[in-house]
């Protein structure tokens, strides 16, 4: 079965140039990634690793590192297996962990992965723990861990656990299981997608998509920093990626404040970044509906055009690089994001097989320019020009409107995204970066509702 996981984080308007993967200083202990995140609150990343050649080479666990990969702790040593981590909304962190010949089991860390205590619950020999979730909306917390045998569930944050399998069939193996800020709980699982008004008790196929489909990540699409939530609260939409590779968009209505960035990935046919522009206004219907995967090579891949173009960016990395898990964060500066950084895990299914890289996506930083409001809208020409490699946009929206202000080569083609989103009224500036775009001519066009106007421009380095 391929391994198919998809990461969200709802940004201002990027610049998506051809950036290079750059190997960490440090490698965490094992065979390879089985699961990655990236702490918001403190930006320590932490992973989850397979043993190799059990027992005599690297051993599985948690990992962490503190200092953005130079150096790696083994916060959770000597297993077989930890398969997955989470990083849940109640502060802490779970963790699947098999210390083989134990059972594997559900630990829970509440100071930072710095200790894990003993299981919360355990599955006996012929079962797994692959997915974990924390439902904070109850009191006490709800705590889900999806299984090969559906859904197990603790009502009580952790100290009594029972199936909670009503409406899912039996040998369901649930991939993923997600709760979203209305308390609405999602399950994955070999047997389609399940939906839970009820806080688990009981679950219902979701509508388009095929019982038997093979549902191995969700995501409900809201941001992750505090900073974010603010600008945009709530839950959006529920996204789920399928083993061959579809893109399913379920039953929840959306509501978005500007541009998504949605990191697609996957093992051995997929993988990619998903990119899309939704304003505030943005209904999305009841139901499912999916993207096609389209033809994909191994690697990663980024989209500006809501999917319909795709970009193979494997920078830095080896031929068909063996990507197992995904993460990443929002630098956060001021009122602002800086800019984002992804991170991905490698299994390599050897000692010193979980190799980490990195690349990092600048936030371009739209500025209002003045606080009286314009009567039309209109583009103005760049400066300077010529440029190298820096220039600046001004334009003027008169009223609140859906905005894209894109750059394109003498071939049409798109080079960057610099605005893509709801708008208010006002005159802005913008700073576009061609560091790494060869000299010759370019054009941007801006689109605000039927007004379009185009002008060009001149790099020469």
């Amino acid at each position: 079965m391929k391994l198919f996981l998809i990461f969200t984080l709802l940004i201002l308007p990027i610049s998506v140039f051809s950036q290079v993967w750059q190997q960490t200083a440090g490698t965490p202990e094992g065979s390879g990634v089985t699961e990655m995140v990236v702490r918001q609150s403190n930006q320590h990343i932490f992973v989850t690793t397979g043993s190799f050649n059990w027992p005599n080479g690297d051993m599985g666990g948690v990992r962490r590192s503190t200092d953005d990969g130079a150096t790696w702790e083994n916060v959770s040593d000597d297993v077989f297996i930890a398969r997955t981590i989470v990083d849940a909304p109640d502060g802490n962190l779970y963790a699947s962990i098999w210390p083989f010949p134990q059972d594997e089991g559900l630990y829970r860390s509440t100071d930072n992965g710095d200790s894990w205590g003993t299981p919360l619950v355990t599955v006996p020999s012929g079962d797994n723990i692959f997915s974990i979730a924390v439902n904070t909306l109850t009191t006490p917390n709800t705590i889900f861990a999806g299984t090969r045998n559906g859904p197990l569930r603790s009502a009580d944050n952790g100290v009594n656990w029972v199936p909670a399998t009503n409406g899912i069939p039996v040998n369901s193996w649930v991939r993923d299981v997600e709760v979203d800020s209305a308390g609405y709980v999602a399950a994955a699982t070999t047997n389609g997608l399940f939906i839970s008004t009820d806080n688990g008790d009981s679950w219902e196929l979701a509508t388009g998509i095929a019982a038997g489909d093979t549902i191995v990540k969700l995501i409900f699409d809201y941001p992750l920093s505090p900073l974010l939530t603010e600008k945009a609260g709530g839950s959006t939409r529920l996204l789920g990626g399928s083993d061959d590779g579809n893109i399913y968009e379920a039953f929840r209505e959306s509501r978005y404040l500007t541009l998504t960035l949605l990191a697609i990935f996957g093992g051995s046919e997929m993988s990619g970044i998903f990119v899309t522009a939704l304003t505030e206004f943005n209904q999305k219907r009841h139901g499912v509906s999916w993207f096609p995967k389209g033809s994909f090579g191994i690697g990663f891949y980024t989209s500006t055009d809501d999917g319909e173009n795709w970009e193979q960016n494997n920078n830095g990395l080896q031929s068909n690089p063996p990507i197992s898990a995904l993460s990443g964060n929002a630098n956060e500066s001021g009122e602002s994001i800086a800019d984002v950084h992804f991170y991905t895990g490698f299994f390599e299914n050897m000692n010193g097989g979980a190799r980490i890289f990195k690349i990092t996506y600048n936030v371009t930083d739209v500025k209002p320019i003045s606080s009286r409001i314009p009567d039309s809208y209109k583009l103005n020409q760049n400066y300077p020009n010529p440029f190298n490699p820096t220039t600046n946009i001004e334009y003027t929206i008169p009223s609140e409107s859906f905005v894209e202000l894109k750059v394109y080569d003498v071939l049409g083609k798109e080079v960057s995204v610099l605005v893509s989103g709801q708008v208010n009224a006002g005159f802005y500036e913008i700073e576009f970066d061609a560091t790494t775009l060869p000299s010759g001519i370019y054009f941007y066009k801006l689109q605000a509702g039927d007004f379009v106007e185009t002008k060009k421009m001149v790099l020469v380095k």
